[in-house]
Order: C-alpha cells, then sequence, then structure tokens
C-alpha cells in the first residue's frame, strides 16, 4: 500500500511543479523555468545525498541513472517544442498517455503480475490523464483538437517527447534494479538532467531559440517552487519504484496533470469543464481500484 501512496505524492508534487513552472514561463521564458527547475533540484539533491551517507551503488546503477536523467531532459525539451509547434490539446494528452503506457507494458511484459483490480484502476487512470489533459471545448471550438502544419513532424515530436518520459522512468527502474538506493541515483539524474537542459540551451542559442530576459524576483521565487516540487516528484517516484510493480507506480505518478488543473483553478480560477471534471472523478476510481487491489 506504501508504494501507490508515494506514486500518488510524486503525481502531486510534479502537478505542483509544471503549475509553478507554468507561472515562472509566463514570468520569464521556459528556458528560465527549465534552469530554475533543474538548478533547485540539483542543490536538493546535493545537500540530501551528503547527508544520508548512503553508499555509492554500482556503475551500473549510476549509469541507469544518468541515462534516466538525460532521457527525462531530453523529453521535456521535446515536450516544449511539440507545444509550441502544434496543438497543446493534443500534444499534451497523447505525450502523457504513451509517457504512461509505455513503462507500464514493458512492467507487464517483463513480470510484474497485477491483479484485477490494479488492471481495472490503471486503465481507468490511463483514460483519466487524457481526460484532464484536454482543454475545455469553448464556443466555435472543435471537438476533438487538430494539428497545425506538418501531421508527420508533430507526431514525431509527440513521440519524441514520450519516449524521453518514458525513458526516465524505465532507467529509474533499472536503476533499482542494479542496486541504486535512493540519494545517489536522484543525484545523479539531476547531475545529468543539468547536462542535458545545459546541451539544449547551448545547441539552441547559436540558432535564436534561446531568448533569456532580465529575471524578475516573482519568477525566482515560482522557479524555485517549481524546482523544489520536481525534486519531491522524483524522490516518491524513486522511492516508489523500489517497492512496488513498475506498471502500477508509472500510471498513478502519471496523474499529475490533475494537481496541475486543480492548482489552476484555485490560483488563477481557471475553470474545469464537465470533460476535465470527469477525469478527475475517473481518477479519484481508479485510485481506489488500485488502493483495493493493494489490500
Amino acid at each position: 500500500m506504501l508504494a501507490p501512496l508515494l506514486a500518488l505524492l510524486s503525481a502531486a508534487s510534479w502537478g505542483a511543479a509544471d503549475f509553478a513552472g507554468g507561472i515562472t514561463t509566463r514570468l520569464s521564458s521556459s528556458v528560465v523555468a527549465v534552469l530554475l527547475t533543474q538548478g533547485v533540484g540539483l542543490g536538493l539533491a546535493a545537500i540530501l545525498l551528503v547527508a544520508s551517507a548512503e553508499p555509492m551503488p554500482s556503475q551500473e546503477a549510476l549509469a541507469w541513472a544518468a541515462a534516466a536523467g538525460v532521457s527525462g531532459a531530453l523529453g521535456l525539451a521535446f515536450f516544449y517544442l511539440a507545444l509550441s509547434r502544434g496543438t497543446m490539446g493534443l500534444v499534451a494528452p497523447l505525450t502523457a498517455l504513451l509517457a504512461a503506457a509505455i513503462p507500464a507494458m514493458v512492467g507487464l511484459l517483463g513480470g510484474d503480475d497485477p491483479g484485477p483490480l490494479d488492471l481495472a484502476g490503471m486503465v481507468a487512470a490511463l483514460v483519466a490523464v487524457v481526460l484532464i489533459s484536454l482543454p475545455d471545448r469553448r464556443l466555435g471550438a472543435p471537438v476533438l483538437p487538430t494539428f497545425h502544419g506538418s501531421r508527420v513532424r508533430e507526431w514525431l515530436l509527440i513521440l519524441a517527447a514520450s519516449l524521453g518520459f518514458a525513458g526516465f522512468f524505465l532507467g529509474v527502474d533499472a536503476s533499482h534494479a542494479s542496486g541504486g538506493e535512493v540519494w545517489w541515483p536522484l543525484f545523479i539524474i539531476k547531475v545529468a538532467g543539468v547536462a542535458g537542459v545545459g546541451l539544449v540551451v547551448l545547441v539552441a542559442w547559436p540558432l535564436g531559440r534561446v531568448l533569456v530576459h532580465r529575471v524578475p524576483r516573482a519568477a525566482l521565487l515560482t522557479g524555485t517552487l517549481g524546482g523544489a516540487g520536481d525534486f519531491g516528484g522524483n524522490l516518491f517516484f524513486v522511492m516508489a519504484s523500489d517497492l512496488g510493480q513498475l506498471s502500477v507506480v508509472v500510471v498513478l505518478a502519471s496523474l499529475y496533470p490533475i494537481g496541475t488543473a486543480l492548482l489552476a483553478r484555485l490560483f488563477l480560477d481557471e475553470r474545469l469543464g464537465p470533460v476535465r471534471m470527469a477525469g478527475v472523478a475517473l481518477a479519484v476510481v481508479g485510485v481506489m481500484l488500485i488502493g483495493l487491489g493493494a489490500l
């Protein structure tokens, strides 16, 4: 029962981080938001690693953690690029669905054996992720979002972002399987994430794709909060994947869009339409089913 709870805490933390990151992007830029998020997470991971005195795991475990960090950072870069090139209402739910479904299938094929209630809860949670990520329908807007421009290019960006996020989940699981515990894998994930983001910035800067203006104090505050939330999401997921089945943990952790939507409703007065409310309700049902299956 502890693993599902930790996975839900991971989703809540990531949801809060995405909300804070969105505010930071509005106040400054997406580059500032990502750099602050990764930098704060690296600082927290370094402090807690020293305080824990956790022994260094095998090189294989560290290598998998590094792969997870780079994969997650590249997935985030492709995700932002897909959002800027395509229709958000299609990019966000498809990326969330594929990023959860791929490692869930790998876990099932790798020997995970969830019961009937767990499977039913996983399906409900995956559908909930899609529903809560869809934008509310406005007057004159199409029921189903469509892409602008080249469909093939947008689908490739969605696939790249999904594979990046899925690679993060799978890399964390592989690091644990190779003997990694908590703080060393988390620290290496953050080091690799900062390196990955730095590489993206270095490549994009000469192309004129990176614009960094003066950063307001409010952006520094929300960016710091976003970094703390992202670090918490990573921490809780690392702990959950060590205790539970990957297929169940990754689906529950992927409910983070619900936290973002609820915070936007609370602080920005963004209304939740019937489709997104149905997603929240379905997520509650899915969590209850998985909780019952863990008893």
